[in-house]
């Protein structure tokens, strides 16, 4: 059941969020309208693509339509470890990165310097793993040896 945007249920809505909603009444009708009449744009100027596959036709111009719009809010990246991806991506080990980012990493006892390089080493993987259509530089995989140089490797 879909319930349809109202003066009465933005305000609900707005009222009872976490956070005020920045759309008043007014202009949640003028964005309503012209998306209306941007569909209707579409519909009459890919008619022919429409009819040929409907579903697939849609999917895409969602798609392009979530790509030209800003990101939705989300954990902001971590500084330090952007730096370190780019160390590492420029051919430093992970310990080279850890003694410039952690101070007296030397220092260190044997277990807490194997407590950082494995945190760093997970960091980094991750970041690895997600997709990159959150903007930031994804590792390219002839790093997957974290701390290797790319030639060491067998």
């Amino acid at each position: 059941m879909e319930q349809k945007l109202s003066a009465q249920n933005l305000e609900t809505t707005a009222k009872y969020s976490r956070s005020p909603s920045q759309f008043d009444a007014q202009r949640m009708e003028n964005l309503q309208d012209w998306v209306k009449k941007f569909a209707a744009q579409l519909t009459l100027r890919f008619a022919q693509e429409i009819a040929l596959d409907a579903r697939c036709f849609k999917k895409q111009v969602l798609k392009l339509v979530r790509r030209g719009l800003p990101p939705r809010p989300g954990r902001p990246n971590d500084p330090h470890l952007d730096a370190a991806c780019r160390m590492i991506h420029d051919g430093k080990t992970v310990k080279q990165v850890l003694r410039v980012q952690i101070r007296d990493f030397d220092r260190l006892d044997t277990y807490g310097r194997y407590l950082a390089e494995k945190g760093l080493r997970a960091a980094i993987a991750r970041r690895r793993k997600r997709p990159t259509s959150r903007g930031t530089p994804r590792i390219p995989d002839e790093f997957s040896a974290v701390g290797n140089p790319p030639n060491m490797r067998g």
